[in-house]
């Protein structure tokens, strides 16, 4: 078991862990299972039937903030490792598990902090699944991810008490304008790609910040943001710069002014093949296991397999998933995690290295 800490002040000890741990094979080359360590706040918890970090086994569904994002992939990974060693089998590569931190505010001390720092540790031969999407058949290997656009919206305007709006600008009001401005974008970016599900670009307003702690005040100030999952065949340039034409419109027409601010803007990154190594070898894995055929398709959502894919390393995301990440009462099924496990372990003992271009050790 290796660590490769990232420097954090904010956290005790300073230090981000970065967990890789090694199963030698018999060739050097590599087949990856990276999963994230961080997880989520459980949101409004009086929307839980149970404490949210107290895990809470009901027949087949274990219940708990992060059981399936991404407790999920460190367990399938175990498992299979630990079966392996339990039947005393060497797989034809070495067997890496990488246990990230950060993946989900950014990954600058996880993925990112590794391939920039620790880049070595990685081939473009390697086999890389990242378990950390799927579908509730555990057909889906995520190859394509869509553009991501996080928007912050602060509008300023004039506060007064709520009996005299004639002196305010009230910003509430303008925000909700707005809101229904944006809802142009669907139109003017209409493309389809039936790579991905949803097969069009998405534009959704989603955070928004307190403003005013009384009822009968008017508020000056209120600040919102939009989430854009924007298909390949768009240039993020361009959709900002229209929504940043729509804001305009609306803060000259309401009278006030809007600032406008990237928090994370991530091109869509290089899709993985749809008949990359790594996707074949979970194709055969999924058959063999589950008898599904498993089948290559973008998502929406963002993975640390954007940074693998950018560095040109292919990398497929795959697991069997109740889609319940970031829920109340988030779970992952038992059953699921045993077939995942028997999947991965497949893949494991079945991924010869290029006998050609490296000799087994």
């Amino acid at each position: 078991m290796d660590n490769f800490p990232a420097p954090d002040e904010r956290v005790a000890g300073g230090q981000r862990p970065n967990l890789v741990a090694w199963l030698p094979g018999k060739s050097q080359r590599k087949v990856w299972v990276l999963s994230h360590l961080d997880v989520v706040p459980p949101g409004d918890e009086s929307l839980w039937d149970s404490d949210p970090y107290t895990l809470r086994v009901e027949g087949d569904r274990l219940y708990g903030r992060g059981t399936e994002d991404d407790h999920h992939g460190i367990v399938i990974s175990l498992m299979a490792v630990k079966a392996l060693l339990d039947l005393g089998l060497t797989p034809p590569r070495t067997v890496a598990l990488a246990l990230v931190s950060d993946e989900e505010t950014g990954s600058s001390k996880g993925l990112q902090f590794l391939l920039k720092n620790h880049g070595h540790l990685f081939a473009p031969e390697d086999l890389i699944i990242v378990p950390d999407a799927g579908s509730p058949d555990g057909t889906m290997i995520e190859v394509a991810e869509k553009g991501m656009l996080w928007l912050r919206f602060e509008v300023q305007g004039r506060q007064c008490h709520a009996s005299r709006p004639e002196l305010g600008r009230n910003t509430l009001r303008a925000c909700a304008h707005l809101i229904v401005a944006l809802e142009a974008l669907s139109r003017e970016f209409p493309l389809q790609n039936q790579l991905f599900e949803p097969p069009q670009s998405t534009f959704e307003p989603t955070k928004k910040e307190a403003n005013v702690p009384n009822i009968n005040t008017i508020p000056g100030r209120d600040v919102f943001y939009l989430d854009c999952r924007v298909l390949p065949e768009y240039d993020l340039g361009e959709v900002k710069e229209r929504i940043r034409a729509l804001a305009t419109e609306t803060a000259q027409r309401l009278e006030v002014t809007v600032n406008l601010e990237a928090v994370q803007e991530q091109p869509s990154a290089p899709s993985t093949p749809p008949d990359a190594p790594v996707v074949q070898a979970l194709a055969r894995a999924i058959r063999e296991v589950y008898g599904r055929e498993g089948k290559p398709r973008g998502i929406g959502g963002g993975t640390v397999a954007a940074f693998f894919r950018r560095a040109g390393l292919p990398a497929a995301v795959w697991m069997t998933v109740s889609q319940t990440a970031h829920q109340p009462n988030e779970y992952c099924l038992l059953s699921h995690l045993v077939g995942d496990a028997q999947v991965l372990a497949h893949v494991f003992l079945n991924a010869a290295p290029d006998p050609q271009r490296e000799p087994a050790r």
